[in-house]
């Protein structure tokens, strides 16, 4: 049971393999500040029926395109409408899309809202309602509801950032992950995924589910092959339960490993029975 329990996590590789930025609340579409008359910010301000701007770093390499069906240009800061964006990394293309967006030259930030989408690859999507994105730091990061579907697998929280530079991506709290077919996984605090470590951690009040049980711990440590990129490891700390019936093992630390499909748990572990378990033993004996 605890084998079985711990391995579920195995599905949460999808996650690491591609996860790489941020669901749906209702937000009212922007709208570009209205001047005053006699406002000389008048003088500076543009309409055009499409825009289209390139960024690239110090040695010419393209990192990102950002275009919209129509803009507003007020001062330093561009209204789009249907935006679109694509962001370059060294072995990864990210598309980003939403109905409208700010974009704020003078911070170098771009501010997505309504329908937020980002797509990578064929089978990878996450959307949110409205979030920001980073020029200068390569960040998307948004304090809304957050939604990441895969193959298999949908993943949701509230709140998240990532980074595309320094891959590592998190949900910041309410995380609810569902693994086909019947593997649920919860937990109170953040999910965090580092790229270039292979690491994936849940954190607080941590309880995997499936049909077979339950296991509860305080962490949850994913370790993956960094070749296969496939799960290698499963630790589970701190108050460690595994549940089966009305049957207990509890432990202070549960470690599963992939490559000799094998559980063990450490921390003076200890087996609680139900009373009417131990009756169907002697039933069984008898």
């Amino acid at each position: 049971m605890v084998r079985k329990s711990i391995k579920v996590a195995a599905g949460l590789s999808i996650i690491a393999a591609s996860w790489f930025y941020f669901f749906p609340v209702e937000e009212t579409p922007v709208k570009p500040p209205v001047e005053k008359a006699g406002d000389m910010s008048l003088a500076l301000e543009q309409n055009v029926t499409s825009f289209s701007i390139e960024g690239r770093s110090p040695k010419g390499a393209r990192q990102w395109n950002l275009n919209g069906d129509s803009a507003r240009i007020v001062g330093e800061d561009i209204y789009l409408d249907n935006l679109k964006a694509v962001v370059y990394g060294d072995d990864t293309v990210v598309n980003l899309s939403s109905d409208s967006g700010v974009y704020k030259r003078s911070a170098g930030e771009v501010e997505l809202i309504g329908n937020v989408r980002v797509f990578s690859g064929k089978d990878f999507s996450l959307v949110t309602s409205i979030a920001k994105w980073s020029q200068e730091d390569k960040e998307i990061f948004t304090d809304a509801a957050v939604k990441i579907t895969r193959e298999g697998m949908t993943a949701v929280g509230k709140g998240g950032r990532a980074n595309s530079d320094e891959k590592w991506a998190r949900l910041n709290s309410e995380v609810r992950v569902f693994i086909e077919p019947d593997t649920r996984v919860r937990s109170a605090g953040p999910l965090e995924v580092m790229y270039e470590d292979n690491v994936a951690v849940f954190k607080d009040n941590v309880i995997v589910e499936d049909k077979d049980g339950r296991l509860l711990a305080d962490l949850l440590t994913i370790e993956f092959d960094p070749e296969t990129k496939r799960l290698d490891q499963v630790v589970a700390e701190g108050n460690v339960k595994v549940k089966k019936g009305n049957t207990y093992m509890l432990s202070g630390k549960a470690i599963y490993t992939e490559g000799t499909k094998s559980a063990q748990l450490l921390g003076r572990p200890r087996i609680i029975i139900d009373p009417a378990e131990i009756e169907k033993l002697d039933d069984m004996v008898m």
